[in-house]
């Protein structure tokens, strides 16, 4: 049986045209010309944390770095995952014209950037997982919802299925850990629960939030308390703090599900696959766009099943889900593609 990731990428320079999809002509850069202008850029990535949560902000780190060996200049400030007050400052700190465009992630980082994008017009700005409302802002935003009911269909398969899944004790109970109770985490949540159902609407759907993105002990105490009420599998979204979920699933021996960068490896044969949102690959495509000129500031970038923004990673599983089940989500995958499965969603209005 060999495992494979859903979707990989499609060819950059096709995605890189669909960053250009919509309407309007923002400004250039001032470092960028027009289309086809190969100048490259300096990009600096403002983060609201620390790199090392083997997830959410390593993954856009990735990207960062992919950027910097192709030839751009880039830098990476990273912060205390509990000071908005820093995130503040370092995300204005790199906004006085010394780099082409400045990137920060998350519905944490929203407020603060809009207000930034003001305060500094003539700067430009890439937010990622959410969209601000400001023409020098270039959102980029993913359809976690759909990426998650696959997650959501994994997960009920494995929780009704012994057999295949022996950790699992059919109890027909699964859970959801998220970050913080805000829209973003709850679209993974809408949308794992409407993959659950599609398996088997019988099926229990626990949820609970961390109440932060960096507190892998609540994290971990949560997941305990779901696999003692019967889960068989718990889907982490809660970014640093998602780690105490995958090291609760071990300790339980039960299962998990990694999300946004691939977990599958962190504990070996009790995550079943990982969610992901291919933020670095995303961020590489927006600045692509940025300096070719076709970006378009003020206006939403959005990535789903359909473009292969999101999707559901196997790799490094210690082969726990067979190829017939893969197959089988795979059907799901192409029924949301064709529009035969809406998956509901908690953030229509992006």
């Amino acid at each position: 049986m060999k495992n494979f990731t859903y979707g990989p990428l499609a060819a950059t320079a096709v995605l890189a045209l669909a960053l250009s999809a919509c309407s309007g002509n923002p400004p250039a850069p001032a470092s960028t010309g027009g289309a086809g202008d190969s100048k490259q850029l300096s990009i600096a990535y403002s983060v609201n944390g620390a790199l090392g949560d083997q997830g959410f902000i390593d993954d856009a780190q990735s990207g960062i770095k992919k950027l910097g060996a192709n030839g751009h200049k880039t830098t990476t400030l990273q912060s205390d995952a509990t000071n908005p007050a820093q995130w503040k400052a370092n995300l204005e700190s790199l906004s006085t014209g010394s780099w082409d465009v400045v990137i920060a992630g998350s519905t944490q980082m929203t407020d603060i950037i809009t207000a930034a994008a003001k305060k500094f017009s003539d700067q430009h700005y890439i937010l990622f997982d959410d969209v601000a409302k400001a023409p020098n802002v270039a959102s980029v935003t993913y359809k976690q919802n759909e990426g998650s009911f696959l997650a959501g269909v994994l997960a009920g398969l494995a929780t009704t299925d012994t057999g295949t899944f022996p950790l699992s004790k059919g109890g027909k109970t699964v859970g959801v850990v998220g970050g913080m109770d805000v829209p973003v985490i709850n679209d993974f949540v809408v949308g794992f629960k409407a993959g659950v159902g599609a398996v088997d609407p019988g099926i229990k759907v626990l949820v609970s939030y961390v109440g932060s993105f960096a507190d892998s002990a609540k994290g971990y105490d949560q997941t305990k308390g779901m696999f003692s009420n019967g889960a068989d599998v718990v889907f982490q979204v809660a970014g640093g703090s998602g780690i105490g979920v995958l090291q609760a699933a071990k300790d339980a021996n039960k299962y998990a599900i990694g999300v946004d960068s691939n977990q599958n490896a962190l504990q070996p044969g009790y995550v079943l696959a990982s969610m992901l949102k291919r933020i670095g690959n995303s961020l590489v495509l927006a600045v692509q766009a940025a300096q070719q000129g076709t970006l378009k500031y003020g206006e939403e970038i959005q990535y789903g099943l359909a473009n292969d923004g999101v999707g559901l990673d196997f790799e490094n599983n210690s082969n726990l889900v067979p190829q017939a089940v893969i197959d089988k989500i795979d059907s799901y995958k192409k029924k949301v593609i064709s529009g035969d499965i809406k998956v509901p969603t908690v953030t229509s209005g992006h």
